[in-house]
């Protein structure tokens, strides 16, 4: 009884130590107003050597990401957590690349726009993951939602993928949708974007609300 019980204790630690791990960058974020970084609105904060000129730019950038995603899709109702970084070093100890990256868990939405990133596709690319997350929740966005249709909405907002500059064969499609998303590999966004050209933009909210209710995806989006 006592081996199992230290046995028991020993797997609990082991679990919490390796979702605070894998939490690591979230859990920064989360402890981001005591590292220096100056809240500038409500939720976005920028690296302190940042100067005002360029940090009003960005808050226009932000303003018009947001904007484009309510007038694709409607008013967004996720308020996610900003890291406004200046350098690709503060980028990568927030756990991101120099665009950008949206941590998402349990514990909250937090996204960290490095110094490659900080335009309008960029931050509407990582809002629109923050949007869908709130909408489904954290374990069907982990669970239910591939990858490639998560990015492939991602990109209904990001102006780098459109349409008329894709050129892909069938073939290519179908191959790439079923390997495993190289986020590293541009072709892999095409695909996505192609993917989710059909997705009827006036009704995604409520068909994520049906998704969070427990309908099929594939069902809901006719994948």
């Amino acid at each position: 009884m006592h081996k199992l019980k230290l046995a028991l204790i020993a797997g609990v630690s082991f679990i919490i130590l390796m979702g605070g791990i894998s939490q690591r960058h979230i859990i920064e974020c989360q402890l981001i107003t005591p590292s220096g970084y100056l809240e500038i609105e409500p939720n976005i904060f920028f690296s302190p050597s940042i100067n005002s000129i360029h940090s009003d730019e960005l808050l226009s950038n932000i303003n018009l990401a947001k904007s484009r995603i309510n007038n694709t899709f409607g008013n967004m109702t996720s308020s996610p957590k900003v890291i406004i970084t200046v350098t690709e070093n503060e980028a990568v100890n927030f756990g991101s690349n120099p665009y950008g990256v949206t941590h998402l868990s349990v514990l909250g939405q937090c996204i960290v726009l490095g110094p490659e990133g900080q335009n309008i596709d960029v931050i509407a690319h990582e809002y629109m993951h923050a949007e869908v997350h709130r909408r489904v929740g954290w374990l069907n966005y982990s669970l239910n939602v591939p990858i490639w249709f998560m990015e492939g909405l991602a990109t209904l907002v990001d102006f780098r993928y459109l349409l008329e500059n894709i050129d892909l064969t069938q073939n290519e499609i179908d191959s790439l949708k079923n390997q495993t998303f190289n986020n590293l590999d541009f072709k892999h966004y095409q695909v996505a974007r192609v993917l989710a050209s059909d997705v009827n933009k006036s009704k995604l909210y409520e068909n994520l609300e049906k998704l969070k209710q427990g309908q099929n995806i594939s069902s809901i989006f006719a994948m």
